[in-house]
């Protein structure tokens, strides 16, 4: 299967949102809390607010989208940035590849791609994140580089059952 990479253009947002939808299930928070919850949150499924997230992306930087292409053309994989200049850091905000693309060096290569355009914009250091249980990031990410420096816990509540000020002892 071959591929190249490509500066992101408006026209590969439809790709992108769907590319999203398809694969970004195992590695949502957003979908885990829907799932321990039994409902989406707010009457939004995890995957429209996940689009949303990556549609914010191409609405705030969209020089800093690259996508993956096949000999047709078609996306089939992207990387989000953002740039933080006033600490010199760049963030890949957004990593995915279409299922029936996966193992192919897709990520890797955009990854790659996107520590080169950091560089490139006077970055000095990057930073991506993952949950615990991606185990291609997990193995991924150090391998190209990134070294972990702390794991964070998330914690969710139903608020309609949770604690109230009324529970708490008086100050």
């Amino acid at each position: 299967m071959t591929y190249r990479l490509r500066p992101y253009r408006a026209a590969d947002r439809d790709a992108l949102l769907e590319i999203t939808a398809q694969v970004f299930g195992p590695g949502s928070l957003d979908r885990m809390a829907e799932e321990h919850w039994g409902q989406a949150l707010g009457g939004t499924p995890w995957w429209q607010r996940k689009q949303a997230d990556v549609a914010n992306d191409c609405d705030l930087d969209p020089a800093g989208i690259f996508v993956a292409v096949d000999v047709d053309e078609r996306v089939v994989a992207y990387v989000t940035t953002r740039l933080w200049r006033d600490v010199s850091t760049g963030w890949i905000h957004n990593l995915a590849v279409a299922a029936d693309w996966q193992g192919k060096g897709l990520a890797r290569a955009l990854l790659v791609h996107a520590l080169d355009y950091f560089r490139a914009q006077g970055m000095t250091h990057a930073k991506i994140e993952t949950l615990a249980h991606n185990e291609v990031g997990r193995h991924l990410y150090p391998a190209v580089g990134f070294e972990e420096l702390a794991q964070q816990v998330h914690y969710t509540m139903d608020l309609s059952r949770g604690a109230t000020a009324s529970d708490s002892p008086p100050a």
